[in-house]
């Protein structure tokens, strides 16, 4: 496969079902029947690309082609790597996402900057049908909620996604808060469930309202699966162990809170005995400490010992430290991780980047309301898309 190498391709034990449940082709080089996850690298933060598989036969339930994007890493301000402009370079290298394309769910963990900033520009350039937010109405210290703050990395998305317009000019579906009997439908041969989501803070931490998502597949022959885990932090994990138990074992682990110390704990990687971690991070200290932290490093390690597990870790931050630390928001798009699967097998590797981005043709010629040219294609006998028609 051009741009990785299979360096697993093994069969993966995992558990069955956790719940009852215009697109661009994908690239050449990877097969159309493959649920592919990019962990893209956006720096400090998380932006993580989900394309189904797609058998080509558009509304038969199966093999869909949906894409799902989760988190959209950081807003580019106060010296911060740009989450989206790092996100849409990779996208828009060999036509994986191109601008203008649908986005079936818009997923945000949780509203942290590092992981909302960047969704607003999803919004802007994605035709993007759904939206998923855990509802934590996040206020400031003088009591004004931040949606309404519309200069805040959580209120222009909260306001752009309280407001989306699709191609079509319906109306995008934003729930804010997710509702108890939310079955997210993503094809017939998936299995995904949300298992933790808060609307209120919990144990004194905003991460703790993120949302925890599992993908896995309905057949039972395919075992491969995959545990998205925002930056929900021990209280959480220790409630999903409680509640979940062994059903929580997944293939790849994203790990919590960009490796942070108060994530990934000993019980939570004995229940989830991941093959793969992935930790999503950059060189952004949090409260003066570097993450990922070391002791997490441990944990994985140990458990897999114990286990008999040979877990890989796979880092977004690989080049970002050693041996010299890049100034802070230069440190994105050189560790991406892609995992492909048929559901059986697993192949993971770091995409190798392109020499240069693709280039972005026959654009929109209007202006964004972030004051960026538009992204999206064209209308027919126009040189506007249809949402900026007749300029």
């Amino acid at each position: 496969m051009r741009g990785m190498v299979a360096l697993a391709a093994v069969a993966l034990g995992g558990l069955g079902s956790l719940s009852a449940v215009s697109r661009p082709m994908i690239s050449a080089d990877i097969q159309a029947e493959l649920l592919q996850v990019h962990f893209i690298d956006v720096g400090t933060g998380d932006s993580v690309w989900i394309h189904t598989g797609d058998d080509g036969i558009p509304g038969n339930g199966v093999l869909e082609g949906l894409n799902i994007v989760i988190d959209g890493g950081d807003w580019g301000r106060f010296g911060r790597a740009d989450g989206y402009l790092s996100a849409s370079e990779y996208l828009g290298q060999a036509e994986r996402l191109p601008f203008g394309s649908t986005i079936d769910w818009l997923i945000l963990s949780h509203p942290h900057s590092d992981h909302n900033g960047g969704l607003f520009g999803f919004l802007e350039d994605y035709d993007v049908k759904n939206i998923l937010d855990p509802g934590h109405d996040k206020t400031s210290d003088d009591g004004q909620p931040d949606r309404e703050r519309p200069l805040s990395a959580y209120g222009r998305f909260f306001q752009k996604a309280s407001t989306e317009i699709l191609s079509t000019g319906g109306q995008a579906q934003f729930l804010w808060g997710v509702p108890d009997d939310l079955a997210l439908d993503w094809g017939s041969e998936l299995d995904v469930a949300v298992l933790w989501s808060s609307r209120e803070i919990v144990d004194g931490d905003l991460n703790n309202t993120s949302i925890v998502l599992r993908l896995g597949f309905t057949d039972p022959a395919n075992s491969v699966s995959f545990l998205f885990t925002g930056d929900a932090e021990e209280a959480v994990e220790e409630a999903l162990v409680t509640e979940f138990g062994e059903q929580l074992r997944s293939t790849v682990l994203k790990a919590g809170h960009h490796g942070s110390n108060s994530s990934t704990t000993e019980v939570f990687l004995r229940a989830v005995r991941p093959a793969h971690v992935v930790v999503s991070a950059g060189n952004q200290a949090f409260s003066g400490t570097m993450l990922p932290r070391p002791e997490t490093f441990t944990r994985i390690e140990t458990v897999s010992t114990d286990l008999n597990l040979s877990t890989t870790v796979w880092r977004t931050d690989r080049g970002d430290k050693t041996p010299v630390l890049k100034p802070v928001g230069s440190e994105t798009g050189d560790d991406t991780i892609l995992a492909t699967t048929n559901g059986q097998t697993i192949s993971i590797d770091y995409v190798q980047a392109d020499s240069a981005a693709a280039p972005v043709i026959n654009r929109c010629q209007a202006t964004t309301r972030a004051g960026a040219q538009c992204k999206r294609t064209p209308s027919a006998d126009s040189q506007f898309c249809w949402q900026h028609q007749g300029g």
